[in-house]
């Protein structure tokens, strides 16, 4: 609920999502803790859908909201990714809804986009088998690793950038980013771009503007894949000295 340019930061990410072509609806899942309250307040009033589930169990929330809206793939894109790319929404969308084959598609592995402009797309087939089956912490509470550890039995589709950028950062973890992303919307706002800006339009303002690049360029990034990475490895290390 954070105000960037003028609005929450959910406001953009919903904004950005709804225009992807490939999307039939957009629902905003989030908890049912209290906290959340204003957040399913502000959906209802801006006529978003809004789904309330678990607050730990992120992946039964996100089942349980799929069950409801009778889903056949859910693509998924964090709330603290506002500068999204519909067209990279829609391209990730295509690799498993256009092949029935695939069980998980992402940009994001190998990552070669910028850190917040990640989409997964998962079938609900894969999806159930992960609620069904998953039981580490990670797992649960970032909804894919049980399914994007495990290439051997998931078959993954891969939307890989033509040029890296994973060295850009466009998300929303630390107070310094809303300012570094405030100074990205001022300039798009400038050159006429605010309300359909593309993924290229922003590496050229990030090109232009070291002031923001100064204050999103973290050096500890990704840490929730490090911590579910470990996890799987001591889960390894155990079936092993059995």
């Amino acid at each position: 609920m954070a105000n960037l340019a003028g609005h929450p930061v959910i406001s953009w990410t919903v904004q950005r999502v709804s225009l992807a072509q490939r999307v039939d609806r957009c629902v905003v899942a989030t908890s049912t803790l209290t906290g959340d309250d204003d957040l399913a307040r502000w959906c209802k009033s801006h006529s978003v859908e809004v789904f309330r589930g678990d607050p730990e169990d992120v992946l039964d929330r996100y089942y349980q909201c799929s069950l409801k809206y009778e889903a056949d793939h859910i693509v998924r894109v964090t709330g603290d990714c506002p500068m999204v790319d519909p067209e990279i929404v829609d391209r990730v969308a295509t690799l498993a809804i256009d092949d029935s084959g695939i069980d998980y598609g992402t940009n994001g592995e190998p990552l070669t986009f910028p850190e917040g402009m990640t989409v997964e797309i998962i079938p609900q087939r894969t999806l159930h088998t992960a609620w069904k089956e998953s039981t580490l912490p990670e797992d649960r509470e970032h909804v894919t690793p049980f399914i994007r550890f495990q290439p051997e039995r998931f078959r993954h589709g891969a939307l890989v950038s033509e040029d890296d950028l994973s060295n850009i950062r466009l998300t929303v973890d630390y107070p310094d980013d809303l300012s570094g992303l405030t100074i990205i919307m001022a300039t798009l706002n400038e050159r006429g771009l605010l309300h359909s800006f593309t993924l290229q339009d922003l590496v050229q303002v990030w090109n232009d503007m070291p002031s923001a690049r100064d204050l999103l360029n973290r050096v500890d990034r990704d840490l929730w894949r490090n911590a579910a990475m470990s996890e799987y490895e001591q889960a390894d290390s155990g079936l092993d000295k059995s």
